[in-house]
Order: C-alpha cells, then sequence, then structure tokens
C-alpha cells in the first residue's frame, strides 16, 4: 500500500508525463502542419503529411527527379517541394536563375539554414564564407579574396601555374603505378598546390597536415547535402549512438582548424619574411596581416582567418580535383577525344611542352573543358541560395528563407536548346560559343542580352564563384601538360571507363567518379628526363616570383 508521503511525488511524476506527452504532440502537430505546401507556393507534387515529397526523390541523384517534374510543370515555370518542413523551390531553367540571382540578388543571395552546419559545425564562432549570409564579413571577405582571383592577379601568378602543372606530371612519375587511389592522392595534393601558394606562399606537401584533407571535404559535404540528415527537427534530440552524423560533425569541426592554422602560420612566415625585405609574392594571407597590423580591434580574428584558409583551400581544390578525375576519365574513355587533343598540341608546338600563353590557341580543350562541365557538372545542383524576405515570381509566392535549388543538370541537358544533351561531344563548342545549336534562337548577341551563362557549374548572381577563371586556367594549364606527357586508358581494357550516370558516378555537393578506374603511362617519344627537365625550366620563373 502506498504511503501517504508518496503521494506528491507521484503527481510530480505524472506531471511530468503529460508535459512530455504533451510536447510530443504538439511539436508532431505542428510538425505536420509546417510540412504542408504554404498558400501561393509553386507548383509541385503533392506529398505525404508530415514527410513532404522526401520519399518521392531520387535520394542519389535527387536533380534527375526535378528533371522530371519540370517536365509536368515547365522548365520556366519554379518548381515547389516540401522537405519536411523545409520550403524548397527549384529553378530549371537559365531564365529563372537569372531573373531570381542575377537580376533580384540583393534579395536572393543568402544561404537557408542549416541545422547540422549551423549548430554541429560553424557554431557561433566559425565564419565560412560559402555558408554565410550577406552581411559587413562576408562583403568584406569577397573584396579581399577578389583582390586575389582578379584577372590580374592571375596574369602574374602565370609561373606559378606552370610549374605546378609540370610538377603534377613529377609526382605522377614518382607515384610508381599511377591509377586508383594512388592516383587520386596525387591528383589532391597537386589541386591544392596553387591555392595554397595563392593563400600563404606554401606548397600543401611542405606543411605536413593535408594526409586527411580529402576525407573530410567529402564528410562535409554529405552532411550538408539538402536533405542529408537534420530534415526531421526530433531527431536533433537523440544522442550521439543513434545519430552518428553527429560524430561526423565534430570531427569535420575539430579536423578544419589543423590544416587552417597551418596555413596562418605559413602566412604569418612569408610576411615576417617580407617585412624583413624579401620582394617575393604577397599571399592573400601575408596582405591581411599587413592590413592588420597594428589595429587594436582587427576586421579578421586570428580563428577567422584560419577558416578563411582552409574553406579556401576546399573551394579551390576539391570543385579542380572532382573536374580534373572526370576528365581523365573521360579521355581513358573516348581514346579519339583524347587524341585530338594531343594532336593539337603536337602539331602546335612540336616536342615542345604547353604553357600558359598557349592556351588561347588550344580551342579543341577548351571545348573539351566546356563539353565536361555541361555533360558531367562539377555542382549539379549548384549551392543553395535563399531570399531575405517573401517574394514572388510569376504569382508563385517564395517564403523568406526557402531552400533555392539551381537545377544546373536540367538547364545543361536540355534538348532545346542542345542537341543529343545526353552525348558527349565537345565539337558542339566550336560550332557555337555556348555549346548549343546553331539556329536563330540561339543566336549568340542574343543569349548574352538574355543573361544567358556558357555554364552554372560556378553559380550565378552574387554568390558566382570568385575562383572560376582561376579554375579555368589550372585545368587547361594542368590536362594540356598531362596530355602532353601521358597517354590515359582505362585500367581494365575488357571492362573499360563505367562513364554511366547510374554506376559510375556518386554525389553530394559534387557530382563525381565512383572510381578513377584508369591507368596513366608516359607517351611514346617522351622520357623520364624530358619530364624531369622540363620541370626544372619552369620552376625557376616560379622561384624568382616567390623569391625562393
Amino acid at each position: 500500500m502506498l504511503s501517504v508521503s508518496s503521494l506528491p511525488n507521484s503527481s510530480v511524476l505524472h506531471g511530468t508525463v503529460y508535459a512530455l506527452l504533451f510536447l510530443v504532440i504538439t511539436q508532431t502537430i505542428l510538425f505536420i502542419l509546417g510540412a504542408l505546401r504554404p498558400k501561393g507556393f509553386p507548383p509541385g507534387p503533392r506529398g505525404l503529411p508530415g514527410l513532404g515529397n522526401l520519399l518521392q526523390i531520387d535520394r542519389k541523384f535527387p536533380f534527375r527527379t526535378f528533371t522530371e517534374w519540370a517536365r509536368k510543370v515547365g522548365k520556366d515555370t519554379p518548381l515547389g517541394w516540401k522537405s519536411a518542413m523545409n520550403n524548397v523551390i527549384v529553378l530549371n531553367s537559365a531564365r529563372l536563375v537569372h531573373e531570381l540571382f542575377d537580376k533580384r540578388g540583393s534579395v536572393f543571395s543568402d544561404r537557408p539554414y542549416m541545422y547540422i552546419n549551423a549548430e554541429w559545425i560553424v557554431r557561433y564562432d566559425f565564419k565560412v564564407a560559402v555558408f554565410q549570409n550577406n552581411d559587413a564579413w562576408l562583403n568584406r571577405w569577397r573584396k579581399d579574396v577578389a583582390l586575389m582571383l582578379s584577372s590580374a592577379s592571375i596574369k602574374k601568378l602565370a609561373p606559378v601555374y606552370e610549374a605546378e602543372a609540370a610538377r603534377l606530371l613529377v609526382k605522377v612519375l614518382e607515384s610508381g603505378p599511377a591509377t586508383g587511389h594512388k592516383l587520386m592522392d596525387v591528383l589532391t595534393m597537386g589541386m591544392l598546390s596553387v591555392p595554397c601558394l595563392e593563400l600563404c606562399g606554401r606548397r600543401p606537401d611542405d606543411l605536413g597536415v593535408f594526409e586527411n584533407f580529402r576525407h573530410v571535404m567529402e564528410t562535409w559535404f554529405s552532411l550538408v547535402t539538402p536533405g542529408a540528415t537534420d530534415v526531421f527537427p526530433l531527431l536533433r534530440c537523440l544522442p550521439g549512438f543513434l545519430a552518428p552524423w553527429k560524430y561526423k560533425a565534430q570531427e569535420v569541426r575539430d579536423s578544419l582548424l589543423v590544416p587552417g592554422n597551418a596555413v596562418l602560420q605559413a602566412g604569418r612566415a612569408q610576411r615576417a619574411s617580407l617585412d624583413a625585405g624579401s620582394s617575393g609574392f604577397e599571399s592573400l594571407l601575408a596582405k591581411i596581416l599587413r592590413d592588420q597590423a597594428g589595429q587594436k580591434e582587427p576586421f579578421y580574428t586570428s580563428r577567422e582567418l584560419s577558416l578563411i584558409a582552409v574553406t579556401m583551400l576546399i573551394g579551390g581544390s576539391d570543385s579542380s580535383l572532382v573536374l580534373f578525375s572526370t576528365a581523365l576519365s573521360v579521355f581513358a574513355h573516348y581514346q579519339d577525344a583524347q587524341r585530338k587533343v594531343r594532336t593539337e598540341i603536337l602539331d602546335l608546338l612540336g616536342v615542345a611542352p604547353p604553357r600558359v600563353a598557349n592556351l588561347p590557341d588550344l580551342r579543341f580543350l577548351e571545348a573539351c573543358f566546356n563539353e565536361i562541365l555541361r555533360w558531367r557538372p562539377v555542382a549539379p545542383m549548384g549551392i543553395p541560395h535563399a531570399p531575405s524576405r517573401d517574394d514572388t515570381i510569376n504569382g508563385h509566392r517564395i517564403p523568406k528563407g526557402s531552400s533555392i535549388i539551381p537545377n544546373v543538370w536540367n538547364i545543361h541537358h536540355d534538348e532545346a536548346d542542345y542537341e543529343s544533351p545526353d552525348e558527349f561531344i565537345p565539337e558542339r563548342f566550336l560550332r557555337h560559343p555556348f555549346g548549343m545549336r546553331v539556329d536563330d534562337e540561339h543566336e549568340p548577341a542574343r543569349l548574352e542580352k538574355q543573361g544567358r551563362r556558357m555554364n552554372y557549374t560556378f553559380g550565378a548572381g552574387r554568390r558566382v564563384c570568385l575562383g572560376m577563371e582561376s579554375a579555368k586556367k589550372s585545368f587547361l594549364i594542368g590536362m594540356a601538360k598531362f596530355l602532353w606527357a601521358f597517354e590515359v586508358h582505362p585500367r581494365d581494357p575488357g571492362r573499360g571507363v563505367d562513364l554511366s550516370l547510374d554506376t559510375g558516378f556518386i554525389s553530394d555537393l559534387t557530382l563525381k567518379v565512383k572510381e578513377l578506374d584508369i591507368m596513366v603511362k608516359l607517351r611514346e617519344g617522351l622520357s623520364r628526363e624530358d619530364i624531369f627537365r622540363h620541370y626544372e625550366d619552369v620552376y625557376t620563373d616560379e622561384a624568382r616570383l616567390m623569391d625562393w
């Protein structure tokens, strides 16, 4: 029999249970109501209570689902769908991207709230420009970075682009059998070299902290892919052993500052060297440190400078790595395209290696660059934008904070614009500057007037990638030298290279080959000594510029 003294405790227990039950029921109702389509929302498929359209999405390649839905609502109509409580709007045409991102950039250049990123990785003390909303800090960051990535700066750094591309050839030779993961590791360090030198004046392999860098990038991207893990608010309350993404997010956070601090220290060392009389190139971090010298309250904290460094390395290297590895797979599969690039180089230069000054004459190589970005876009859904206030387009309401996804895949594979869009045809960019159908509708001057871009891999509007010119130059000189020096073949000639979207690629924020299933060998007529001699020749100019 219960004692009288136990009754108050029982009442408290019951009250607690009822309060928790009331909270769960209330949150469930709010969650179900939040998953309903807002009034005036753009058209899209009907969803399920609480889930929205989540179960209707191709989880591997969401952009394909968006393309199918666009056929029903029309590509020039914004497509609205619900990711549980989240409002998502997809732009399936270049016209819509131009209208919202370019013409209304003052409204549509924030980023949507991403719980994992905001609460577990970035938190209150990290500023990561690619995910930062418009504010004074971001404007200052873009201004500083734009100086480093301006056309004048890129031209000045031509010896660096030249030498690092030649050095990649040496590293491939030194790696032994150039294939698979070993080749990917070499490429990763190669793609990091130029942005690291631009940031701090040192190469990444000299700093000794980038062994795990590709894993950190891939983990971070998997966590911030729209709808990946933070769709249901109640799941945020789960303990770590039931929500392993929390451990992954903490791992990313802890891992980011290690290379960031190392690059910052290198920037400080270069600053000291320049102050002591060195005449070498002034890196971005060295310039910022000079500008902030003596300030009681510097604009950038040390932690922010570390994050600037590491996030710029991620942005500057990951897309380049994805593009370069995809291109090698493409050339291994399409041997005729590989031979055309090599023939173009040899016909122009004979036995001499290609240089930066030769790039304007390598038109077929540039056509391949454009076609790879069109056919297998590095970022098939871009990085989502968000409006800073409610807005409308074509009579449809776009609520503040919605995720606005540009369906780059659909724009690049629109049959109305491209002949045989699912086929790899670099020659299309030799016939037409935008690679499109040759007719009155696609007359280049008309397209330019409409604000059309050659490709949308690098984004649009105020959030357009500042490093797209640098990325293009790095790719062209890197691939020109690579195909001058090496032949690229399938690792298993009988099986070939799998370039099927379904089985040969994986996708998070980027679309990348599942496996670098190729082999590289020195082309006939060249020796290892030729490769080393070429690097020694171009290194002289780089060393002079950097004052090494």
